[in-house]
C-alpha cells in the first residue's frame, strides 16, 4: 500500500504578525509520486520548509508512467526518463523538466596497506558474485602477487543501500554469502579488509581507510568515489536521485515554484546530507536554479531526448570539411549513424582550417572542422551566418624525470629538436641542445609513429610537421613508459592528459610534467591551460556551422549525436577535454535554440510557395 505524508502548515503560525511564513507560502498540497528513497529525502525538506507535500510510494517507473499522463505535479525516480517514458509524456501534452538532487554512492575501502586496486566490472564480479562465496579468498585479484594476503569482506546487510546498488552491478542475484559481520570501523584494524559501504564526502579524507579506485569502462580510466565522476557517467556504483516536474503544474502554483527552489538551494545541502543522501555538485546546483528561473530553458534542459528526436530514416549528406584533428570520433560516429541510416552519407573533405572556411562560406559544405580560433567572424563577409560549437581540446603531455632540474622547462624548438626523425644519432645527450644542458645521455620513450598527439608534439614550434625519430624505445603502455622515465635520469616520453591523470592516480613517483616555453613564459599542462590554448602543446577543435544547415533533419540529427551522452564518450577516448558529460545538457539546449532559429529563418520552400495562386483560386 502507498505510503501518503502530509506535512502541514500550523494555522495559527500564518496569523502571528510578522512571522517568516507569510500567506505567499500556499497550503496548497502539492502531489508527489515514484521513488520511496527519493520521496523521503523531499518529506525531510517540505517538513524543513513547511510546505504541504502529498509522496506516494509507487516506485520510479508507476510513478513516471502517472506523472506522464498528466496526474501529479513531480515524479521521483533513481534513474532518468527513459525514451518510452518521454513519448507518453509527448502523446499526453505534459511538458517537464528534470532535476537532479542528489546521489547515494558506493565506496570500496580497505585497509591502508592493501594493494593499489583499480576494480573493473569484471572484478566486481569475480569479487561479489553469489558463486564466490568461499571462492575468492586472497587479493590475487588484484594480482597473483598479492596472492599471500588473505581477503576479509565486509558486506552490507541486504536492506542496505550499498548493497542494493552493488547488487545491481553484479551478476547473479545477491551478493556472495560469506562476508563478514563486522563493523566497518574494524577495516582499518584488520590487514587484507575490504568494506563496501555508503560513500560521503567526509570519507575522502579519512586516513583510517584507503579507498580503492573504480575503472570507467569508456575511457579505462581509475577513479575515486566523487560526486563529479557520478555525474560525468564514470564511476557508475551509484543511484542518482531525480525530480520530474509538470510544467504547467509550476506556472500554475506559487507553493510549488517556492518549494523546488527551496529544494535547489546549495545552502540547503545540510539536509540532503542529513536524509542519507550526497548532494550534487555546484554545476548541478547552478543548472537545477537555472531550470527553474528561465522558462524558455526548462523544456530543453529537461528530457532533451523527448525535445528532439532522430527520424528513423535519414537520407541525404551531411558535408564535413576542414581540420584532420577531430576525423577519428566524428568519423566514428558518421559509420555509426550510417549504419543506422543506410540511406545517409557523411562526407568528409579535410584540407586544413582554410580551405574549410572557404568551402563552408562558399555554401559547398555544412560543418567546418577548426583547429585554432576564427581569425574573422567566419562567413559574415559573405553575408553567410555561421554558429561555432567546441569539440573541446587535445593536449601531449611530456613527461620527465622528477630529479632531472634541466628538463623542467623547454622550449617549442629544443621540443622539435629533441623528437624530430633528423635529430636520430645527433642529439643523443642533454648537452646536444646547447650548453645549458648536462652532459646526460637522453633516453626516449615513444609512442606511435602515426598519432595524433605526435602530431602536437612536433608541431610545437609552429612549422611544418616532420617524422618522429625512430630511435626511441617504443611501448604503447603509458604506465610503463612513466615508470621507465621515472627510474632513468634524462629520460622522456610523451602521453595524452588523460594518461598523464591515470599515471598520477596511480601514484607514479619522480615523475612530472615538463612545462613548455613557447614565448610567454613556462606553461605546465593543466586542465585550464590546456582548454584556453595557453599550454603550447595543446590544439582545440571546434565545429562551425552554417545556419542554413542547422536547418537540415540530417545535420541536427549528426550534432544531436555528437553531443548525446553516449557518442561524447567517443569524444572524450580521443584525447578531448574540455566539455564534461555533464555539460552536455546545456549544449543540448543550445543546439535545440539553434536549431529552432534556422528553421524560422529558412523555413522549407513549400512553406512560403504557391500562397498568392492559392488566394486567387480561392475567389
Amino acid at each position: 500500500m502507498a505510503i501518503i505524508t502530509k506535512i502541514a502548515l500550523l494555522l495559527g503560525a500564518l496569523l502571528v504578525a510578522g512571522s517568516s511564513l507569510s500567506l505567499a507560502q500556499e497550503t496548497a498540497t502539492i502531489n508527489v509520486i515514484g521513488s520511496g528513497i527519493t520521496n523521503s529525502l523531499l518529506r525531510q525538506l517540505a517538513d524543513a520548509s513547511a510546505y504541504e507535500l502529498d509522496a506516494s510510494d509507487a516506485g520510479s517507473a508507476r510513478g513516471i508512467d502517472l506523472f506522464c499522463n498528466g496526474i501529479f505535479d513531480l515524479a521521483t525516480s533513481t534513474r532518468p526518463m527513459t525514451d518510452a517514458e518521454a513519448a507518453i509524456c509527448d502523446s499526453n501534452e505534459v511538458t517537464y523538466s528534470q532535476l537532479l538532487v542528489g546521489h547515494q554512492i558506493v565506496a570500496f575501502a580497505a585497509h591502508p596497506d592493501a594493494p593499489d586496486a583499480c576494480l573493473s566490472a569484471s572484478s566486481l564480479d569475480d569479487l561479489f558474485k553469489p558463486t564466490a562465496s568461499h571462492q575468492v579468498k586472497d587479493w590475487s585479484f588484484e594480482s597473483d602477487e598479492h596472492a599471500d594476503l588473505p581477503l576479509t569482506l565486509i558486506l552490507p546487510a541486504q536492506d542496505r543501500i550499498a548493497y542494493v546498488i552493488l547488487d545491481n552491478l553484479v551478476v547473479g542475484d545477491g551478493l556472495r554469502l560469506d562476508g563478514a559481520d563486522a563493523p566497518v570501523d574494524s577495516v582499518g584494524e584488520t590487514l587484507g579488509a575490504l568494506a563496501v559501504v555508503q560513500w560521503s564526502s567526509g570519507q575522502a579524507e579519512a586516513s583510517t581507510v584507503k579507498l580503492l579506485n573504480l575503472q570507467d569502462a569508456s575511457s579505462g580510466q581509475c577513479l575515486p568515489p566523487s560526486v563529479e565522476a557520478v555525474e560525468n557517467g564514470q564511476y557508475t556504483a551509484a543511484q542518482s536521485h531525480y525530480i520530474y516536474l509538470n510544467r504547467a503544474r509550476l506556472e500554475a502554483s506559487e507553493a510549488l515554484l517556492r518549494f523546488l527552489e527551496f529544494v535547489v538551494e546549495p545552502a540547503n545541502a545540510g539536509l540532503v546530507e542529513a536524509a542519507g543522501i550526497t548532494p550534487p555538485s555546484k554545476a548541478i546546483y547552478e543548472l537545477n536554479a537555472d531550470l527553474l528561473a528561465d522558462a524558455e530553458a526548462m523544456p530543453l534542459l529537461s528530457g532533451d531526448e523527448a525535445a528532439f528526436r532522430i527520424p528513423p530514416a535519414l537520407q541525404g549528406a551531411v558535408r564535413i570539411v576542414g581540420a584532420a584533428n577531430a576525423h577519428r570520433p566524428l568519423n566514428s560516429l558518421g559509420e555509426q549513424m550510417t549504419r543506422n541510416h543506410p540511406q545517409l552519407r557523411i562526407e568528409f573533405d579535410l584540407a586544413g582550417s582554410g580551405a574549410g572556411i572557404k568551402a563552408l562560406c562558399a555554401d559547398a559544405a555544412d560543418i567546418a572542422v577548426l583547429d585554432a580560433p576564427l581569425a574573422s567572424d567566419g562567413c559574415a563577409d559573405k553575408d553567410l551566418a555561421a554558429l561555432p560549437f567546441s569539440i573541446g581540446a587535445q593536449a601531449t603531455v611530456l613527461v620527465g624525470n622528477a630529479g632531472d632540474a634541466f628538463s623542467a622547462c623547454l622550449t617549442s624548438e629544443q621540443i622539435v629538436q629533441i623528437w624530430r626523425a633528423e635529430s636520430a644519432g645527433v642529439v643523443e645527450q642533454w648537452a646536444d641542445l646547447g650548453e645549458d644542458f648536462p652532459q646526460v645521455p637522453l633516453m626516449l620513450f615513444g609512442l606511435s609513429l602515426l598519432d595524433a598527439h605526435t602530431d602536437i608534439l612536433l608541431g610545437a614550434a609552429g612549422e611544418l610537421i616532420s617524422p618522429v625519430r625512430r630511435d626511441t624505445e617504443q611501448d604503447y603502455d603509458p604506465n610503463y613508459r612513466a615508470a621507465a622515465v621515472a627510474n632513468v635520469p634524462g629520460a622522456l616520453t610523451y602521453m595524452t592528459w588523460a594518461a598523464y591523470e591515470d599515471v598520477l592516480a596511480k601514484e607514479q613517483a619522480n615523475v612530472r610534467a615538463v612545462a613548455v616555453d613557447d614565448g610567454a613564459g613556462c606553461i605546465a599542462p593543466t586542465a585550464v591551460s590546456i582548454s584556453d590554448g595557453s599550454y603550447a602543446l595543446s590544439r582545440g577543435a571546434s565545429l562551425l556551422v552554417r545556419e542554413a544547415a542547422l536547418a537540415d533533419i540530417n545535420v541536427q540529427s549528426f550534432l544531436w549525436t555528437l553531443y548525446g551522452d553516449d557518442s561524447w564518450s567517443q569524444v572524450t577516448r580521443g584525447g578531448f577535454i574540455g566539455i564534461s558529460a555533464l555539460e552536455l545538457p546545456v549544449v543540448r539546449r543550445e543546439l535545440q535554440v539553434a536549431f529552432r532559429t534556422a528553421e524560422a529563418a529558412y523555413p522549407p520552400p513549400d512553406e512560403t510557395a504557391g500562397t498568392d495562386t492559392d488566394e486567387a483560386d480561392s475567389e
